[in-house]
């Protein structure tokens, strides 16, 4: 019996290829005949509900806001919108003024009334729609706020310049609104924080948050127009990330960091000035908008473990000065950024794919040298206390004190980061699962002085404030993961039971968190932080409370 000749490979896959072109081919013709008038302006319409800027990488579900309550996202005043957030599928069908039968999904425009199974990309010229944004408040009342802010934050972290943000403020302001996006941005930012503020200073920070949410809503709303290279869309972008860091989910602000970064190096604010028509002042504005964006993404990367987008290498700007261009505190806002070129060290040299593929007595020879550089740096900063003061004043920090505590809490996670390295040691599986959080601590090192410290410093933390909470749990998690591996492998220790009475506060607020489903379903952090926090402190418990059982059947 003769065999037939052998199909060659994919012979199947290739088939299906033509039927479909061919159904294609004829469904196209046909939508063709029938195509009317007036399915122009309907497509229009739907296709104006995509855009291909990193609008469409954010996404905030109403439930994914920290600072607004499921049963008071609405506000008496100013006028709200119809949801917390955006979202493009949502923003399509508000676009298409409830026709169902048009939809817009990841950046493609699907229209069943051509007749078309394939989606088509929508056009990239268009911006995304979103619901009805919320007015700003009485020029009167803002100017309040904006002062707000830079009495306060932009102090410590300079992002605007004072003296330049009010004379567009009295210029723009009464005109405002989103077609000069990069004002709106900057402006909504502006009101944003300063509530945010405000509520650290109140023992019900619900209204005051619940405002903030609705500002940098509406600065999120023109985040897609953001992408003219100018030194006004880096400040916006910048400003978002940072209120984003006080949410449960890290992402957007990660996404928005990346983004104003690229802005900067468009700007060449990575370089130091050297058009000769720029003045001194604006030299100054430059380099301070340049390390604001450069801290930040050399934190996010220590804290997620992944690449940076400055590379050292690549950038020769001069720090900040003290000049007499305002009221910055630029003397801090330099320690943070000394600690953020060694927190972009530390990844690089502990935690990159290059770090990885050497030996662990080459990484901890790095981490002793990276030891040495964080010591130095804490000497220069003058870091003691505040702690100790705070905590026996039992008063919570305000004004330029959480800056500081933030710094202090930022260098122990940097700390601890080194400290894994610094000798290599047998890991348990619970150790593992701490993963870049790190901890193997020998008992009364450094290291495991200042977790505790770390520890205290959650009482000094504004009652309510969840967004402090939020940007500062990798720190606090990172100390208590040190202090509870250390009590599992020297449960003899004489501190043992007044460690498990320090963490009560910590683990209580991990519970806590774990307890509302809709944060702990948005937060693969909060779980990762819960779970091995949960075991560790189980197994330290058990270890430090069998060791006095034996002890005390030894002397009975």
């Amino acid at each position: 019996m003769k065999r037939k000749p052998r199909r060659p490979a994919g012979f199947n896959y290739i088939a299906q290829l033509e039927e479909r072109l061919s159904a294609l081919e004829n469904m196209k013709s046909r939508g063709d005949k029938s195509t009317m008038p007036g399915n122009s302006s309907r497509e229009e319409q739907t296709t104006s509900a995509v855009s291909h800027n990193i609008a469409s990488l954010i996404t905030l579900p109403r439930e994914s806001n920290s600072w607004i309550p499921m049963n008071e996202s609405h506000i008496p005043s100013p006028k709200h919108t119809s949801s917390l957030g955006f979202d493009l599928h949502v923003a399509s069908r508000a676009q298409n003024h409830g026709h169902p039968e048009l939809s817009t999904v990841r950046g493609f425009v699907i229209n069943p009334v051509a007749g078309s199974p394939w989606p088509r990309l929508a056009p990239e010229s268009r911006s995304v729609s979103l619901p009805e944004r919320a007015q700003l408040p009485s020029k009167a009342i803002a100017l309040d706020l904006v002062q707000e802010t830079f009495n306060n934050y932009n102090r410590f972290l300079p992002l605007f310049d004072e003296e330049d943000f009010l004379r567009e403020f009295h210029l723009k302001y009464s005109t405002s609104n989103p077609e000069d996006a990069s004002w709106w941005a900057c402006l909504n930012v502006v009101l944003s924080i300063a509530h945010r503020l405000r509520g650290l200073r109140t023992s019900n920070p619900t209204h005051e948050n619940n405002l903030a949410g609705v500002y940098i809503k509406n600065a999120l709303s023109v985040v897609s127009e953001l992408n003219v290279a100018r030194i006004s869309a880096v400040q916006a972008l910048v400003g978002m990330a940072c209120i984003l860091q006080g949410t449960p989910n890290p992402e957007p602000a990660s996404m928005l960091v990346a983004a104003a970064l690229r802005l900067a190096q468009a700007l060449n604010l990575h370089r130091e000035a050297s058009d000769p028509s720029l003045t001194e002042k604006q030299a100054e504005i430059r380099r301070r908008v340049f390390w604001k964006v450069y801290l930040l993404d050399k934190d996010i990367s220590l804290r997620t473990c992944r690449p940076f987008s400055q590379d050292d290498d690549d950038m020769d700007v001069r720090l900040p000065s003290n000049t007499n261009l305002d009221s910055c505190n630029v003397e801090l806002f330099n320690h943070r950024v000394g600690l953020a070129v060694i927190q972009g060290q530390v990844y690089k040299q502990l935690y990159s794919i290059r770090a990885g593929r050497q030996t662990e007595a080459q990484r901890a020879i790095a981490a002793q040298e990276l030891s040495s550089v964080l010591s130095y740096w804490k000497s220069s900063a003058q870091l003691e206390p505040p702690e100790d003061f705070l905590i026996s004043s039992g008063s919570q920090v305000a004004g330029e004190m959480i800056h500081k505590v933030v710094l202090r809490l930022t260098y122990i996670h940097c700390l601890t980061m080194i400290d894994r390295h610094l000798s290599p040691t047998a890991r348990s599986p619970l150790d593992q699962e701490v993963g870049l959080s790190g901890i193997s601590l020998p008992p009364g090192s450094l290291c495991l002085a200042e977790s505790r410290k770390a520890i205290r410093l959650i009482e000094t933390i504004p009652h309510g404030d969840c967004s402090c909470i939020w940007m500062l749990l990798h720190s606090f998690f990172a100390a208590a993961s040190s202090i509870l591996y250390n009590l599992t492998q020297n449960p003899t220790s004489p501190s043992a039971f007044s460690d498990l009475h320090l963490l009560k506060p910590f683990l209580h607020m991990l519970d806590t968190f774990a307890k509302d489903p809709r944060t702990y379903a948005r937060s693969e952090e909060l779980r990762r932080m819960h779970n091995t926090c949960t075991n560790l402190h189980n197994e330290a418990n058990k270890a430090v409370h069998l060791f006095r059982l034996e002890y005390t059947a030894a002397f009975a």
